[in-house]
This record gives C-alpha cells, sequence and structure tokens, in this order.
C-alpha cells in the first residue's frame, strides 16, 4: 500500500479490480485513489472482455490493481489485460497480495511480463540451479534441492539465533533493525506487547521472463 502510494500518479488511469472477499482492500485503495474505477468480476470470477477494453485508455497510462486469491479471476484478469498493451496503449498490473494462485502453471509468465506485474513478497523467486552453502549440503544429504519451505526455515533459524547472540534477547532486536539472507528479508516489528510479526517484504516486478527487485 505504502508504494502504491508513493508511486502511482494520482492523474493515471487507476482501475480497481477485487472480488467480493477482498472488498476491505478495495475499500482502502479507493480511498487512496479517490478517482479511481472499480471493476468488478462476474460471479464466475471472469472480467467481460468488451468492459476491459471499454476502461482502459490510450491517452494515459494504465495501472490495474488486482485483489484476489481466485485462480479464475487472476487467469482472466492477466490474459485480458496482457493483451490490451501496445504500443498506443501501456498497462500494467499491480496486486498487494500474491496468493498461491500466481504460482499455478497455466498462470503465463509472459503476460506478467508484458503487463510489469507488480507486487509483494516475503521471499526471492528461487534461482534454478544457483546454490548456496545451505542448499549444496541439501542437496548431498537429501538428493534433491530444498523447497522454499525448507529455505526460509533455514534463513528464520539463522536471523533469530543470531539476533538473540547479539542482543541477548528477541527483546531488544530492533536494535539491529532490518537483516537479509540468500531468499528472505526480517524485520520483527511488535503486533501485540507479546507479539512480533514479520515487516521485511520485497518489491518485485516481472520483466520479460524475469523477476527483478524493485529498490524503492
Amino acid at each position: 500500500m505504502a508504494y502504491l502510494n508513493k508511486t502511482l500518479n494520482r492523474e493515471d488511469n487507476i482501475v480497481i479490480v477485487a472480488d467480493t472477499t477482498n472488498r476491505y482492500s478495495e475499500r482502502n485503495l479507493k480511498k487512496m485513489f479517490p478517482n479511481a474505477i472499480v471493476l468488478r468480476p462476474e460471479k464466475t470470477g471472469y472480467l467481460l472482455p468488451e468492459l476491459v477494453d471499454s476502461l482502459l485508455v490510450d491517452s494515459l497510462p494504465n495501472k490495474v490493481i488486482l485483489e484476489s486469491q481466485n485462480f479464475s479471476l487472476i487467469s482472466s484478469a492477466s490474459s485480458q489485460l496482457s493483451a490490451q498493451v501496445s504500443k498506443d496503449r501501456e498497462v500494467q498490473l499491480f496486486t498487494t497480495l500474491r496468493s498461491n494462485a500466481y504460482q499455478n502453471k497455466n498462470i503465463s509468465r509472459k503476460q506478467l511480463g508484458l503487463l510489469k506485474f507488480t507486487y509483494t513478497t516475503g521471499s526471492l523467486p528461487l534461482k534454478q540451479g544457483e546454490y548456496n552453502t545451505f542448499q549444496k549440503k541439501y542437496i548431498t544429504r537429501f538428493g534433491k534441492p530444498p523447497g522454499r519451505e525448507a529455505i526460509k526455515g533455514y534463513d528464520l533459524t539463522m536471523d533469530v539465533l543470531l539476533r538473540t547472540a547479539y542482543c541477548g534477547s528477541m527483546e531488544n532486536t530492533k536494535d539491529i533493525g532490518e537483516t537479509q539472507y540468500e531468499e528472505n528479508r526480517f524485520l520483527y516489528v511488535n503486533e501485540t506487547p507479546d507479539n512480533y510479526i514479520n515487516g521485511g517484504y520485497f518489491i518485485l516486478q516481472h520483466s520479460g521472463y524475469d523477476i527483478r527487485e524493485i529498490k524503492k
């Protein structure tokens, strides 16, 4: 939300697409961008092509914020929006929550690249064939590269151990601030007096078939 608030030009053609489970995000985005157009999907999780075409313009950059964890809607939106990209029509896609639905092999990486898809995540994408010391030891022991969960577990354990060794306790961990390892970033903040959440995130953007970090 902070990135969108800082980056998006209020004069651009901003379109918010949100399903019924994301009305809270829709309301917050509408407050942030009062001139934005709200596009509601069909009950089947589908966007009407003629409606999409009518809401996108050639005279301004089109910035579409998609708030959904529904595969059908994500697939429909990415397919139709990417088809609108041309030398005369700029379309970029954003989301505040990239769910596991985006991992589906039927979501075209080429289409996301055309849309310069931009999102927030707690982990960098896995680099196939590039392994650090932990990953090499994991392959030696188990015969295959570690998955995202194993890598995050390792990074989290290392981070907690190093913070505790340096600060003496997690209560003083704010003195260290944000840390980053091979694939994960950590910034512990108090959600309640006795509870910490991780506020360390990456903002990533698809560029062609690659994914790069946006440092803003």
